[in-house]
């Protein structure tokens, strides 16, 4: 099904409607969005674990998610639980058409993916976009990830049991990357454009107000 067009009047318009507080957060979050760190998740079996993975990225202000679904159904509304609303989830049906997508837009891919050649976390690069991709609690991620990603990544453990639920891996991975490259790279360049928050809050007003269709036309009326 065709999504709507969102309109670039959208945030003007309609966000008089909403709580100066809440106004107020909307503007803050989408200026400190970024794309320069991407989320990637292969069937993910638990929908705890994969809402937690998607809640992580959110909260650390990653705007862009991928989800492979190869064996494991993906439904971002009931997992997420409203955290959908606020990033954009991109599903996929191969990892080769993953690949594609994020090659094309300039991003070095990442593998939690343990063995000799495997880089540690800290050592990951952020001077270019970055995605980094997980699989499920049980497999992990397929060989066509190992043998196609720019580089496989470990988290350093030092306990006896050197074994982490994937949200938790997701999470440390998320801070560690933003982090650094919010802290190397500056706020021109870690955080959105203004053109493209201007974006974020015209597709956010208008999903948080379902009758926007029916009040843009009345509302540029009264201008």
């Amino acid at each position: 099904m065709n999504q709507p067009i969102i309109p670039n009047d959208a945030w003007a318009l309609l966000s008089p409607q909403l709580t100066d507080l809440r106004r107020e957060r909307m503007l803050k979050t989408a200026e400190q969005r970024t794309r320069r760190v991407r989320l990637v998740v292969q069937d993910v079996h638990q929908p705890h674990n994969v809402s937690a993975c998607i809640r992580s990225a959110e909260a650390f202000g990653i705007q862009d998610i991928d989800v492979v679904s190869l064996t494991t159904k993906f439904n971002a509304s009931t997992v997420a639980r409203g955290v959908d609303e606020w990033v954009d989830i991109t599903k996929h049906e191969s990892e080769e058409a993953c690949i594609e997508g994020l090659r094309r837009q300039g991003y070095f891919i990442a593998a939690a993916f343990p063995h000799g050649k495997a880089v540690s976390l800290e050592n990951l690069p952020i001077d270019r976009p970055i995605a980094v991709v997980f699989g499920n609690e049980h497999e992990g991620l397929t060989s066509d990830w190992r043998d196609k990603a720019d580089v496989c990544f470990t988290i350093p453990m030092y306990g006896i049991v050197e074994s982490l639920n994937i949200s938790v891996c997701a999470a440390i991975t998320l801070h560690d990357l933003s982090t650094r490259a919010r802290t190397s790279l500056g706020p021109e360049l870690f955080y959105v454009s203004n053109d493209e928050r201007d974006k974020l809050l015209n597709k956010w007003i208008c999903r948080q107000i379902a009758s926007w269709p029916l009040q843009l036309p009345r509302l540029r009326e009264q201008k």
